[in-house]
């Protein structure tokens, strides 16, 4: 996994005891120097990754600040361990699997016995998102010893799914830096996270769509992904019965400066507003909205070639005047 760290930049400059930010995969933590102060990182609450023996000063802290995520200096920001411990705190969903992704292919995963040449590699679950090779991928399928996880019953659906995502795997043990572990109550989080979210996954096989890209809308997918991230950055994963009154408020207000015939600046902001409540309601309901985009347009495609034999986009009543 890929670590950038801004310090490598000659035009980077810090404060010596503020917390410098590194990207970890898809998450971003502060490093926090020795002798960094609570008021460059404010008190959150905490979570540990469980070192054995652990240090004189209790577990090692993985710190919940307003800006990110504060680790101590002498943690690896890329082992596993690390990557696990953040996507608890991010609701994802980590295992481990083989994976074959082109730049702008969707994602196949291989689910295998853990080996001792393991050729197997932590992977990212935000719904049907899957993060690797540094990248957001939507997932098309996964293979399990051999067989397509859609050709499995759906207990064994979830029961594979969760053994790959397990943080006692042999995989995950294997992957971990010296003898650390995480810590109880993150291993309890994570064992929570990954039972609410595979059965929708499992539920979701077969992924990929019945047809190719008529549309040629592939290139545009990976930028409502990419906002889909952003958003999920920006926004967190809040309460649903929130969301949905904030996101239909928002419509609410849509459709009054629609019914006015507001200049169109008001149109769009409202119009923005929803969007993003959009993205924020795909990332709580773990949903790849690039790939719900997607459907919906081949949907409409395959209906008007039924109706019509050839596209037939809808025409206003002013524009046919």
């Amino acid at each position: 996994m890929s670590v950038r760290n801004p310090e490598a930049d000659p035009a980077f400059r810090a404060p010596n005891d503020a917390p410098v930010p590194v990207s970890v995969g898809p998450y971003t933590v502060l490093v926090a120097p020795e002798g960094a102060s609570e008021a460059s990182a404010p008190r959150a609450p905490v979570v540990t990754l469980h070192p054995h023996p652990a240090p004189p000063d209790g577990h090692a802290e993985i710190r919940r600040v307003p800006s990110g995520l504060l680790v101590p200096e002498g943690r690896p920001t890329a082992d596993d361990l690390l990557m696990r411990a953040l996507a608890v705190l991010h609701g994802d969903v980590s295992m481990y699997a083989h994976v074959e992704a082109g730049p702008r292919a969707p994602c196949r995963l291989t689910l295998a016995p853990h080996t001792p040449d393991c050729g197997q590699r932590l992977i990212l679950l935000r719904g049907t998102l899957v993060f690797a090779d540094s990248r957001w991928h939507s997932l098309a399928e996964v293979v399990c010893d051999g067989t397509p996880l859609a050709q499995l019953p759906p207990a064994d659906r979830i029961s594979r799914l969760s053994a790959a995502a397990d943080p006692a795997s042999a995989c995950a043990d294997s992957h971990a830096v010296g003898t650390a572990r995480l810590d109880p109550r993150l291993a309890a989080a994570a064992a929570d996270v990954t039972r609410r979210a595979l059965p929708a996954v499992a539920a979701s096989a077969p992924y990929a769509a019945a047809h190719g890209d008529e549309l040629d809308i592939g290139g545009a997918l990976d930028s409502v992904r990419d906002l889909q991230h952003r958003a999920h950055r920006l926004y967190g994963r809040l309460e649903p019965e929130r969301a949905l009154s904030w996101f239909l408020e928002e419509l609410g207000e849509l459709a009054q400066a629609m019914r006015r015939r507001e200049p169109s600046v008001r149109i769009e902001e409202e119009l923005g507003q929803v969007a993003a409540w959009c993205l924020c309601i795909a990332n709580i309901t773990r949903v790849d909205l690039g790939g719900a985009l997607s459907r919906a347009l081949h949907q409409e495609h395959d209906r008007q070639l039924r109706k019509y034999g050839s596209l037939h986009p809808y025409v206003s009543q002013e524009e046919a005047c």
